[in-house]
């Protein structure tokens, strides 16, 4: 068997370019939870990738990256709610720029959202306090220390990228973190075995299928559309070793 691993950005009212309506959020969790999936912690994942850890044949793994605010807002009250984990992957810089100073909430569309990280964090991006509530949902780890925009009038190597965001999730959360996901979904195999000598686990943008093969260099995820309908195919398909390889291949092309 494989595990599929759903990939999201944003859980707004409204839905759009990655971002799931609240709606459309609440359907999906609730099929999982209807219909008996786990929902594995991130370590869980690792263990399987490692081949260290049988889990049921109805798994999956559900990632956020960036660490928008609306995740605090809307998706964490509706995964509380069914007893779902997931994972939210946090650039640094942006969550201590944000918890610099508390701001209101205000719902932005995505690429509005990002014109607003530079110039009001507080007001799109978590804070820790807001992470450190939603740890019995959430596990959080490296999506690098900027998400290479520089936003903040410094610019880092990526060895930088790679301490730093290491380093303040040490200092903030307490752990030695060992997963990263690439900004953009953008790396090349000179990227790869640099960040490999920082993190044991790489996430990407790629789809395909998880096995437990203990190849942890370009884990691949499902970028998630629509409502339970599109969720129940994906499970179908990317559950399944020889559908999700083929339906990967055909999607590639």
């Amino acid at each position: 068997m494989s595990v599929i691993v759903l990939m999201y950005h944003h859980v707004l009212p409204k839905s759009g370019f990655i971002t799931s309506s609240v709606e459309e959020f609440e359907k999906q969790m609730r099929f999982l939870y209807e219909n008996g999936y786990k929902t594995l912690t991130s370590e869980e994942f690792l263990k399987y990738k490692k081949g260290g850890l049988n889990v049921p044949k109805k798994s999956v793994f559900i990632t956020f990256d960036d660490g928008w605010r609306d995740n605090y807002v809307y998706a964490y009250p509706i995964l509380k709610k069914y007893g779902l984990k997931a994972t939210v992957f946090i650039v640094t810089e942006w969550v201590e720029k944000a918890s610099e100073k508390q701001e209101e909430f205000k719902v932005y569309a995505h690429k509005d959202a990002k014109k607003v990280v530079p110039v009001n964090p507080g007001r799109v991006i978590l804070n820790w306090s807001e992470i450190d509530e939603m740890k019995d949902v959430f596990d959080f780890h490296s999506h690098t220390h900027s998400h290479r925009d520089f936003y903040f009038k410094k610019e880092y190597t990526w060895d930088e990228e790679f301490f730093l965001s290491k380093e303040i999730i040490k200092k903030r959360l307490g752990f030695d973190d060992k997963h990263l996901c690439w900004p953009k979904g953008r790396y090349n195999e000179e990227l790869i075995k640099k960040a490999k000598k920082y993190f044991e686990i790489l996430y990407t943008t790629k789809r395909g299928i998880n096995k437990p093969d203990k190849y942890l260099e370009e884990i691949k995820r499902i970028a998630v559309k629509k409502d339970e309908k599109w969720i129940r195919k994906q499970l179908f398909i990317f559950n399944n070793d020889f559908l999700g390889k083929i339906y990967s291949i055909i999607k590639s092309k």
